[in-house]
């Protein structure tokens, strides 16, 4: 028989049969659409009526008179609830698809104006269910797995190339006057955030700015990309340990991250604007996103921590301000030894003459390898190659004009290299607004023309990007190298042969010169900038 008006339970829970208050009122969304049912909160918890929350999910819902019990089933998934005591149970009796397990609810089942109710979250949650809460405007959102946002399907992102045009485009604004280094990598994932939450021509205008080409294959790109710089070790040094009988070098650590932000002062000045359901889902699982909420008092020091601790320590601050409505960041941290180290004792003083034609004194490296070397009458390169996985750094000298190395990387070679080149340490922060304008993206930064309604709702609907912040550090050493950077985006390879005398190649970078770090497996410039001064 089906559910009918459920008029008795524990005595003990009868003494909570009340009218329900308008103060207590508590709205409920299934599946975003809104459902008109009476939850309540009690004693700080939210209850919700069964009945019309499953029945709107799809579930068959059952009331047994004489046990009193009441089963919800659907397909496979069944739970149970006895409203004798208000236990709850998550599976079917004598199911070996889905055995019977007691949940622990926290507060039980309770009988309140002859409805059954219950906390949803824990008793939901394992049957496949999300619960959301939020407090301030007392509503409780319930969705199932079979209306959630498609997933794009897994890559393998050595079958991916990345398109740098981008970072070629960025490069040629960047500043002549001083030395710097950017990401493109991370400017072009915090674009990413932001593109999921435009439409139309802003949209269309990041989209083809930042050379994200088909935004779900993107998203899909991103997670793949996150995935495979997360993945553990422990397999892999036990190989190397037992096939080679020594220990396995540090291998290069890459990290990126990403965060969502939203000011609940100015997000309740500006009408109860909140982020769609849609658009957090989506950073949580293609950018695995961590979703915070923070006030006028602890935006900046919640934002710059979070900021510090992807960053080791290495950009411990990007914003001053909590003066925004909503914050899209990226941080991506890299550290990695060389496999040729330099000895520290051929590091000498010499003199770096810089772009202005001065000479100024600088510790310089030396060594003498087998590294991939090109030369031509333009330009000389020399690719430098990271222990313990695919990444390199390019150095190259180019007489001071700058070059996109890609037609190049192939034509590289073996051969003997004499390098010597400064140790270098850069720490660089821009505002980089402009350059993107000049880039293409326009509409994005104006209130009137930016439509970032895949974002956020409520309020007046005019959000747009206020700044784009982006700050990098990087240190270049006889070890290797230590570099990170964060974006934020404010809303608001042998045949034989006869033996050749060594030729011995002179890389001397004692005049303005660049340098590239490149993932091989995807051709993602990780980061790229130039040395022009010695200081």
């Amino acid at each position: 028989m089906k559910f009918g008006k459920i008029l008795t339970a524990a005595a003990a829970v009868m003494a909570m049969t009340c009218c329900v208050h308008a103060a207590d009122a508590v709205s409920v969304v299934v599946n975003d659409a809104a459902i008109d049912i009476n939850a309540v909160i009690r004693d700080g918890r939210t209850l919700v009526p069964l009945r019309g929350v499953y029945e709107q999910l799809g579930y068959s819902v059952n009331w047994y008179a004489e046990s009193k019990l009441a089963t919800f089933e659907k397909g496979e998934k069944y739970m149970s609830v006895d409203a004798n005591d208000g236990s709850v149970y998550i599976g079917a009796p004598y199911s070996s698809i889905a055995p019977q397990v007691k949940v622990d609810t926290d507060v039980p089942a309770q009988v309140i104006n002859d409805r059954l109710y219950l906390p949803l979250r824990a008793a939901s949650e394992g049957l496949g269910l999300t619960v959301d809460w939020d407090g301030e405007t007392k509503t409780v959102y319930v969705k199932s797995g079979e209306v959630d946002e498609k997933v794009t399907e897994d890559i393998d992102i050595g079958d991916v190339k990345a398109d740098n045009s981008f970072a070629y485009s960025m490069n040629e604004l960047m500043p002549r006057d001083k030395n710097y280094m950017f990401s493109p990598l991370s400017i072009k994932m915090a674009l990413a955030l932001a593109a999921n939450g435009a439409d139309g021509e802003t949209k269309a205008e990041i989209v083809k700015t930042a050379g994200l080409g088909d935004l779900e294959k993107y998203n899909a790109y991103a997670r793949a990309l996150i995935n495979t710089y997360a993945e553990g070790e422990e397999e892999e040094k036990e190989y190397y340990e037992e096939y080679y009988g020594m220990q396995m070098p540090e291998k290069t650590q890459l990290s990126i991250a990403n965060s969502v932000w939203l000011n609940t002062d100015r997000a309740k000045e500006l009408g109860d604007v909140s982020f769609n359901d849609g658009y957090i889902k989506n950073m949580r699982q293609n950018f695995d996103a961590d979703i915070e909420k923070v006030d006028q008092t602890n935006a900046v020091d919640k934002i710059n921590s979070w900021c510090s601790k992807k960053t080791n320590g290495k950009i411990p601050s990007i914003i001053d301000s909590p003066e925004f409505l909503a914050a899209l960041v990226n941080a991506v941290y890299f550290k990695a030894g060389w496999i040729n180290c330099f000895d520290e004792y051929a590091t000498h003083e010499d003199t770096f003459t810089d772009r202005d034609g001065k000479a100024q004194k600088m510790e310089f490296m030396s060594q003498t390898e087998d590294f991939m070397y090109y030369e031509d009458k333009d330009i000389r390169i020399v690719r430098m190659p990271y222990n313990g996985g695919t990444a390199a750094m390019y150095v190259v000298l180019s007489n001071d004009k700058r070059v996109d190395i890609t037609p190049y990387m192939d034509k590289m070679s073996t051969c003997q290299v004499h390098i010597k080149m400064p140790k270098f340490k850069v720490e660089y922060s821009e505002t980089i607004n402009g350059m993107l304008q000049k880039l293409g993206i326009n509409t994005a930064f104006s209130v009137d023309t930016a439509d970032f309604t895949k974002m956020l709702q409520g309020g007046a609907n005019r959000f747009y990007v206020d700044k784009i912040l982006h700050k990098t550090f990087i240190e270049v050493d006889e070890n290797g190298t230590e570099a990170a950077a964060v974006t934020a985006i404010m809303v608001e390879g042998a045949a034989m042969f006869d033996p050749e005398p060594v030729v011995i190649k002179d890389f001397i970078a004692d005049k303005p010169f660049s340098y590239f770090i490149v993932d091989s497996n995807t051709d993602e410039i990780l980061f790229m900038g130039e040395v022009a001064y010695a200081k």
